[in-house]
């Protein structure tokens, strides 16, 4: 998909929320926190270990069965346990592999959270905002849905300039699941993932 250099950065990398108080001023400030540590790892060593490195501390803050869940949309409520596990484990896979590559090019970038975060469901649902800057590049606004998790936040969407990560994946495998079925939907995304599903 387009802009995938900017969702490279965030989704693998700048979106590590990890929050002890649920409240949206304390959201604000770990996911600024957290943002100045993950452009530190990616400026330290060689770009290889940097990436592994970025990608590990980020991916506990991730639920990625809930992003596969509104990605797949409503056949997900028909797909076997099995398919789901299935469906998780390629989803999470595509998205590394897709955007991990050019991560490094967000090591100089500029990250600016916004202090006017939205709260949803009661306080259920903050979605953090912010504005990122790589330079000689137009800043780009996203916004990073989230919902605690025990001790922290955990993304479960994130939107380019208003475009959402899960909406743009829902058109794309709903016409998969449509031509093919969830076992089709699994098999494309093995593919693409080169066979592996690792």
């Amino acid at each position: 998909m387009k802009k995938s250099p900017v969702l490279s950065a965030l989704c693998i990398g700048l979106l590590s929320i990890n929050l002890a108080v649920a409240s949206p001023a304390d959201a604000v400030s770990q996911i600024r926190q957290n943002s100045v540590q993950v452009l530190n790892i990616l400026k330290s060593g060689d770009a290889d270990s940097a990436r592994r490195k970025a990608e590990a501390y980020a991916l506990p803050y991730f639920d990625f069965q809930r992003m596969t869940a509104l990605a797949v949309g409503n056949p997900w409520r028909t797909a076997s346990a099995a398919q789901k596990q299935a469906l998780t484990k390629e989803f999470q896979s595509m998205l590394i592999r897709t955007y991990s590559g050019t991560m490094m090019k967000f090591r100089n970038a500029k990250v600016n959270i916004k202090d006017n975060p939205v709260v949803n469901r009661g306080g259920k649902e903050i979605i953090v905002r912010a504005e990122v800057s790589n330079s000689g590049e137009k800043p780009v606004n996203m916004d990073f849905t989230t919902y605690k998790s025990g001790n922290k936040y955990r993304v479960y969407n994130v939107a380019v300039e208003g475009a959402s990560l899960v909406t743009v994946y829902r058109n794309q495998f709903g016409e998969t699941v449509r031509a093919k079925g969830i076992d089709g939907l699994i098999a494309e995304l093995k593919t693409k993932n080169g066979g592996t599903g690792k």
